[in-house]
């Protein structure tokens, strides 16, 4: 199976401009999350999709490869469809396409392996993604981050920001509520990571497929793909990778990537 990452990277973020080109312990943070793709078994390419020549130049100065595409587009979804195409026109044909958020520098390479892993062994499978387990059960209140539910054979039922599954005869949701008698079920509960696997075909017929009612409510892309009836098979990996949105997220990135010896 050959497989092509693409890391989705704009330059104007609302809450951190210019954060790609951020620095995390002395590199850009594209940088980082580009040598994270480059490491992950199964991996046979990567490129970074941006609209920003400012990008584009950085990643082309580290080694990497740019493909520019069209600022217009709506979600990093799109991109990495564009940069497919582009890529498919000058002939180049992938078996599987991962979409790497660029924000996230602590994504491990083991959970990108894991991802590729899963959608070599299960050939069925339009799309792949992967979840860890919660740390605690501020992070399963936290509306930030994503919960998945999932079936027996690891394929996902549901995302949502609210806590999922409810646990109808636990003392978690009362006022009273004492964490650590609760930590068995607390491994009922996934978190969803930032990262995604696609057929070639399956990520042109998601990009065609109009934003969902369930969608628009949770501001969670996959559930277009859930509403339309596709497959996503789930990797469970135990490690977290942490989204850098604001420069206060820098310093967490750095001690999470410190701690695995990635720096």
């Amino acid at each position: 199976m050959k497989t092509l990452a693409v890391l989705p990277s704009r330059f104007a973020a609302t809450r951190f401009p210019g954060k790609p080109l951020a620095l995390i312990a002395g590199k850009p943070m594209i940088q980082r999350v580009f040598e994270a793709a480059q490491r992950a078994d199964g991996v046979d390419k990567v490129v970074v999709a941006t609209d920003d020549s400012r990008i584009a130049e950085a990643v082309r100065g580290f080694g990497g490869e740019a493909v520019m595409t069209d600022a217009a587009l709506p979600s990093g979804t799109d991109r990495t469809a564009a940069a497919l195409a582009a890529l498919e026109s000058k002939g180049e044909r992938y078996d599987c396409v991962l979409n790497i958020q660029g924000d996230e520098p602590a994504m491990h390479p083991d959970t990108v392996a894991a991802v590729v892993a899963l959608m070599a062994a299960n050939p069925e499978l339009p799309m792949g993604t992967a979840a860890c387990p919660f740390a605690n059960w501020d992070e399963v209140f936290n509306p930030n981050a994503v919960k998945v539910v999932t079936d027996d054979a690891g394929r996902a039922l549901y995302f949502s920001r609210s806590a999922m599954p409810y646990i109808r005869s636990s003392t978690v949701f009362e006022p009273d509520f004492r964490p650590w008698a609760e930590t068995e079920q607390l491994k009922a509960f996934k978190r969803h990571l930032g990262l995604y696997a696609y057929r070639p075909d399956a990520l042109r017929t998601f990009t065609h497929l109009p934003p969902h009612m369930l969608e628009k409510l949770e501001m969670l892309e996959q559930l277009r793909a859930l509403a339309a009836g596709m497959a996503i098979g789930v990797a469970e990996t135990p490690y977290l990778s942490l989204g850098v949105d604001t420069p206060a997220d820098v310093a967490p990135a750095e001690a999470l990537l410190k701690e695995r010896g990635l720096i």
